[in-house]
């Protein structure tokens, strides 16, 4: 993912309910890592050993994975991609290290903070179609203070250090004092080539 602050290249419009039906998967998913240490330590051994299969296994047996999704991992952090229709095509949830920082590196304890820092923002999008309206509007305006005032109601750890506006949808950058690595947790629209 490169460093573009552009909300996209053409006419495209995030809407609420994209936003909602990927939250909605993912809040699950992101309860059992928040919530559960063993669940939580064989995902991070997973995505360290680039282990697709156990992954999408462990993904599966907490929220539900359409013939459309896809899932992918570099070994630094995962991405699972919701498959839409035309404009969108895909858009992609994930938490990673950035890449070129770091080789097979996933900490769980981190992981495990991330998830229940960002489980009230993943609720309010499935729960809300209000709130989820108003972060792809604000995404959309290319607005990067409502992005990150809207953000900042659900996501209230000190480990939050920025917000930002990528890609059609929102970069989390999280920082903890146990490691030297930023953490990204990702909403974004996957543009095909």
């Amino acid at each position: 993912m490169a460093g573009n602050t552009k909300t996209n290249g053409g006419a495209f419009k995030l809407s609420g309910s994209t936003l909602s039906r990927v939250a909605a998967v993912m809040v699950p998913f992101y309860t059992k890592i928040a919530t559960s240490r063993l669940f939580a330590l064989r995902w991070s051994k997973a995505v360290r050993q680039g282990d697709l299969d156990t992954l999408l296994r462990l993904f599966k047996s907490v929220t539900t994975f359409t013939k459309r999704d896809g899932f992918s991992t570099n070994a630094i952090g995962y991405f699972v991609d919701f498959g839409f229709p035309d404009p969108i095509v895909q858009y992609t949830n994930g938490t990673t290290i950035p890449p070129g920082s770091t080789q097979f590196t996933f900490s769980t304890p981190i992981h495990q903070a991330i998830a229940r820092a960002v489980l009230p923002f993943y609720r309010a999008l499935a729960r809300s179609k209000a709130y989820a309206s108003a972060v792809a509007a604000a995404i959309n305006g290319n607005r990067p203070a409502t992005v990150r005032c809207l953000v900042r109601r659900k996501v209230t750890t000190a480990a939050l250090k920025s917000v930002r506006i990528r890609f059609s949808g929102v970069q989390l950058n999280f920082k903890y004092r146990s490691s030297k690595f930023t953490y990204r947790n990702l909403l974004f629209r996957e543009i095909g080539g």
